[in-house]
């Protein structure tokens, strides 16, 4: 019996490094299939955070483009509507996962975050829509 804490340890372990979705304080990190389902609803909020010109040269369909690296960021995602769920996206992951912060500062609970951002999008296939 002196041993039954480190076998729930290695069982949890083991069980929770099966898991498709990684979920910290802050949001949650959800795989490219799963995201799709996600925001293929019209209450969804879709933010890509990429520049405008990455972002014209392809995104999800029906995303909004905020750039992260604008002065006006913070004043541009408050408003939204920061009652419902925000899912979020860059090129790799990098600056959504930045951008965090700025959406709970502004009052957003509930952030989904595109795990390997539109690179990993593409990669798995997915549908998008390029400005021309």
């Amino acid at each position: 019996m002196k041993y039954y804490p480190l076998y729930l340890l290695c069982f949890l372990s083991v069980v929770l490094s099966g898991c498709n979705q990684c979920v910290s304080d802050d949001y949650v990190l959800m795989p490219a299939k799963q995201f799709q389902m996600d925001v293929s609803h019209d209450f969804v909020q879709l933010i890509d955070v990429r520049t405008p010109k990455e972002f014209d040269e392809g995104h999800l369909y029906h995303a909004i483009n905020v750039d992260f690296k604008s002065d006006d960021f913070l004043n541009n995602i408050e408003k939204l509507n920061s009652d419902k769920p925000v899912y979020i996206y860059c090129r790799t992951g990098k600056r959504s996962k930045k951008s965090v912060p700025y959406f709970k500062k502004a009052g957003f609970t509930t952030i989904y975050n595109l795990k390997d951002g539109f690179l990993g999008w593409k990669s798995n296939g997915l549908p998008y829509k390029v400005n021309e």
